[in-house]
């Protein structure tokens, strides 16, 4: 059953960046299992997907990244956090497993695939490394938006966590060495109840000065 415009709406206002999690509060794995799709099917540019989600549920895990976190007890208090890794680089190779997978599921012809095959390579192999490290993140973000509106629809507390010292993620997690990089992090699970951000109206701007229409 689909939610209504309103509902979808309604959870867009309810959720917010949660402060305090309740440590005891699980996802069921339902509830889990959507958060993970919305992750898997979220769009990237060229649909090339250079990310890599790590999904962290281990207390002592999630202790040793509150360390190099700021200290935020998000990381540690949720239910699971997800850290939303890049790609260092994209390479043929990236283009060459993504046609793969569209060969495997489309089954296009061999012209169509080969000129898809030209235009991804051609685009990748042009970005200088500086962009290639900026439009690698962007893909990242676009991940990180579609995790936070499902979560909202689901009402799963969340809190994005961008005060993380990259570095030392990569190391605890076993990424150095790895295609992969550390770039973001998400807290998911749901709100303590002395949580005293929970009651404060969401401050935003007005829909007429952030919303440009051009009809």
């Amino acid at each position: 059953m689909m939610i209504s415009p309103e509902q979808y709406i309604d959870g867009l206002e309810w959720r917010y960046a949660c402060k305090k999690f309740d440590p005891e509060a699980r996802l069921e794995q339902p509830t889990w299992h959507a958060l993970a799709e919305s992750l898997r099917l979220s769009p990237s540019s060229l649909g090339l997907q250079l990310w890599k989600f790590v999904v962290v549920t281990n207390r002592e895990l999630k202790a040793r990244l509150r360390e190099v976190s700021w200290n935020q007890s998000q990381v540690e208090d949720c239910s699971h956090y997800v850290v939303l890794c890049s790609r260092r680089d994209a390479t043929r190779r990236d283009v060459d497993r993504y046609l793969a997978q569209i060969e495997f599921t489309r089954r296009p012809s061999a012209e169509k695939l080969a000129s898809s095959a030209d235009f991804y390579t051609s685009y990748v192999e042009a970005l200088a490394p500086e962009k290639m490290h900026a439009w690698l993140d962007c893909q990242v973000y676009i991940a990180v938006g579609f995790l936070l509106s499902a979560a909202a629809a689901l009402r799963v507390d969340s809190c994005t966590i961008g005060g993380m010292d990259r570095a030392k993620y990569d190391e605890i997690l076993g990424l150095d060495g790895t295609p992969y990089r550390s770039v973001v992090g998400v807290a998911l699970g749901y709100r303590a109840k002395d949580d005293a951000y929970a009651r404060e109206a969401k401050v935003r701007f007005p829909a007429g000065e952030v919303i440009d229409i051009r009809a």
